[in-house]
C-alpha cells in the first residue's frame, strides 16, 4: 500500500525527520506516537503532499507519490488541525465543493449521513461558527463520504464528545476491514488499542517501532 524511503526533512537546516522508513500494508492502522514537536504532524504532511521532503521517496500502490502526477494522491485523505473548510461557505457547500474537487458527486443519503455526524441541522448554515467538535464531526463527514485507500489523521479524537468517538471507532474499523489502511498520531492510545495494527513512535528526528 504505503511504503517511504529514507524520507528527510529539516526546517532552517535542522532535521525534524531524518531518514524514515515505514511500510503499511492493506488493512493496517498504524499510530505515531512521540512528544510534541517530535515532528508526527510533519510527517503526515509530507505523505498527503502539503510538505516536500527534501529527500527520501514515498509510494501508494506503486505510484511515486513525490512527482507532479496527482493521480496517485486521489487515493489519499488527509485529516489535520485545522479545518479543511471554508467559513463563509455552508456545510453543504463546504462538501459538496470537497467532494466536486475529487472528482466525486454527493450521496443521494446524504442527509442520513449528516444526521449520522450530527450535522443534519446545520446543513445550510454558515461554518464560521463551528466549534473544535463540528470541525472534527467535518472531517469525519469528509472521510466517511470520500473514496480512498489511505486516511491520514492527526489526533482525530481531539474535540469529539462520547458519541463522535465512538462513531470515529466503529467507522475506522468498518474501513479497515474494507481493505483501507490508516495512519493516526494520538495522544489516546487506550481508545484505539484494538484497532492497531502497529504503534511507531517518533523520537530523536527517527522513527521507532514499538
Amino acid at each position: 500500500m504505503l511504503e517511504i524511503n529514507n524520507l528527510n526533512k529539516s526546517f532552517d537546516f535542522n532535521y525534524i525527520l531524518h531518514d524514515i522508513n515505514l511500510n503499511v500494508n492493506e488493512n493496517e492502522i498504524v499510530q505515531i506516537s512521540g512528544i510534541n514537536g517530535s515532528g508526527k504532524s510533519t510527517f503526515l504532511k509530507i505523505i498527503s503532499g502539503i510538505l516536500k521532503p527534501e529527500s527520501g521517496t514515498i509510494s501508494i500502490i506503486n505510484k511515486n507519490l513525490l512527482s507532479r502526477d496527482c493521480q496517485s494522491k486521489k487515493h489519499i485523505i488527509y485529516w489535520g488541525h485545522n479545518p479543511m473548510l471554508y467559513p463563509h461557505l455552508t456545510t453543504y457547500e463546504n462538501i459538496t465543493f470537497f467532494l466536486k474537487i475529487r472528482n466525486q458527486n454527493l450521496p443521494e443519503n446524504i442527509d442520513v449521513i449528516l444526521d449520522e455526524v450530527n450535522l443534519l441541522d446545520l446543513k445550510h448554515s454558515k461554518c464560521e461558527k463551528f466549534s473544535q467538535g463540528m470541525f472534527q464531526r467535518f472531517n469525519l463527514l469528509r472521510f466517511m463520504l470520500s473514496d480512498w485507500r489511505l486516511g491520514l489523521m492527526d489526533e482525530p479524537l481531539n474535540g469529539l464528545d462520547s458519541n463522535g468517538e465512538e462513531l470515529l471507532l466503529k467507522k475506522m474499523q468498518s474501513w479497515k476491514d474494507d481493505g483501507r489502511s490508516i495512519i493516526v498520531t494520538s495522544h489516546n492510545s487506550d481508545k484505539l488499542k484494538d484497532l492497531i495494527s502497529s504503534i511507531y513512535e517518533l523520537k530523536d528526528k527517527k522513527l521507532i517501532k514499538i
